[in-house]
């Protein structure tokens, strides 16, 4: 007599820890859940098909429920009863339906070695959020090109744990695209036909968002003045000299805020940012010069036991706030530049006193790490302009102190 097993909670799963070999927890019936080293947790079935043992594979939890596993048991337990092989692809069958639930789960599965663990658990949870309440429990084949729109235009409307009042048309878009994208995985592996989203223009269903233009000085003798008032200020040692690195280097705030002292090379005389630290996700040298050097030696004298150069002075161990910089210019009485405007200062006024370093556009634009040409000109150069970008940053020490 078989022993009989006790069924599986969702206390359970979630409480299941990791171990250095995966192992399983069994649900009856067939069901099985693998906890594998990586912390990943699979549902399978098993089941006797022409008298051989054999597992299908039904997707990751939490994603797949355990409800929602159970019920796929079921389908597969009644697709054996009428001599279907569950692992058989198909193709609009009407007693087998594939839901778009079900191909979700597989395409996350298929991604799951191309996407990093950050995007793709992102991505899972924008369907979670915005799709599977809405198509996710149809028949692939039957989802019209009408039920792809109704659910981009319910995007704003889902209830998600941000409490946030933020404008969700970017985001309209991303879900628009992954929709797409499941649909072109199912066309891809023979899984269904259907093709109804290929009509639809995300430019004709979701408005533009408005650029947001970043306040800036571009006057020279006005920024300089700011750059005085910078040196001037008494409040917070740390966004103090967060500001002065802004102005000297022309970073991104948030590269600024989230340096770490390992990034730092002072031997080499260079910052290094990896691709995961940067927007454009490529690699970044930063050039130090004598001034930048000064100002990370000084900060040093505060925080040198944080992980971050220019940590918290309220909380030690962690970043400057995203408002802090800011804040701290009120403050100092400017309401028409912003830290993100430093890296505008700094491009309008180098580009306007070309003739004075004698630096080309690509240097300057390699020094706000932008990309620099098309594809075919970024085939070609392979130069990130180090040495001319040290010199550049000289200048503009010089420049900002005479």
């Amino acid at each position: 007599m078989a022993k009989s097993v006790k069924p599986l909670s969702d206390v359970e799963i979630k409480r299941a820890k990791p171990k250095e070999k995966q192992y399983k927890l069994y649900d009856g019936g067939g069901l099985l859940l693998i906890i594998r080293p990586n912390g990943k947790k699979v549902f399978k079935v098993r089941y006797k098909l022409d008298g051989k043992d054999t597992e299908k594979t039904l997707g990751e939890y939490p994603i797949l429920s355990l409800a929602n596993a159970r019920k796929r048991l079921i389908e597969i337990k009644e697709m054996l009863l009428e001599g279907v092989n569950p692992n058989e692809k198909r193709v609009n069958r009407d007693d087998d339906i594939l839901t778009f639930n079900d191909l979700a789960d597989q395409y996350f599965i298929f991604k799951e070695k191309e996407l990093s663990f950050n995007y793709l658990k992102k991505q899972k949870s924008r369907y979670e959020y915005f799709v599977r309440k809405t198509i996710g429990s149809k028949n692939v084949n039957d989802i019209t090109k009408k039920d792809i729109i109704d659910a981009i235009n319910n995007v704003p409307n889902a209830k998600t744990r941000s409490t946030k009042q933020t404008d969700l048309r970017e985001t309209m878009r991303i879900v628009l695209l992954l929709i797409n994208s499941i649909f072109k995985y199912a066309n891809a592996n023979d899984l269904s036909n259907n093709t109804s989203y290929l009509t639809i223009e995300a430019s004709q269903l979701i408005p533009k968002k408005e650029v947001a233009h970043y306040k800036a000085i571009t006057d020279e003798h006005e920024f300089k003045m700011l750059y005085k008032l910078i040196n001037e200020y008494v409040g917070d040692v740390s966004t103090k000299y967060a500001l002065l690195f802004l102005t000297h280097t022309a970073l991104r705030s948030q590269n600024v805020r989230f340096l770490k002292w390992e990034n730092i090379n002072f031997d080499k005389r260079i910052v290094e940012f990896t691709k995961e630290e940067m927007k454009a996700r490529e690699p970044f040298r930063l050039p130090l010069t004598d001034a930048t050097i000064n100002i990370l030696r000084e900060v040093e004298k505060y925080n040198s036991g944080n992980k971050y150069v220019f940590s918290s002075m309220l909380s030690k161990g962690k970043m400057l706030s995203e408002n802090t910089l800011g804040y701290a210019l009120k403050r100092m009485g400017i309401d028409n530049h912003t830290p993100h405007g430093f890296r505008s200062s700094f491009s309008t006024i180098c580009y306007e006193n070309h003739k004075l370093h004698g630096f080309s556009s690509e240097v300057i634009e390699s020094q706000l790490a932008h990309s620099i040409g098309n594809k075919v000109k970024l085939s070609y150069l392979r130069s990130d302009f180090l040495t001319e970008r040290r010199e550049l940053l000289k200048w503009w020490d010089e420049w900002l102190v005479v």
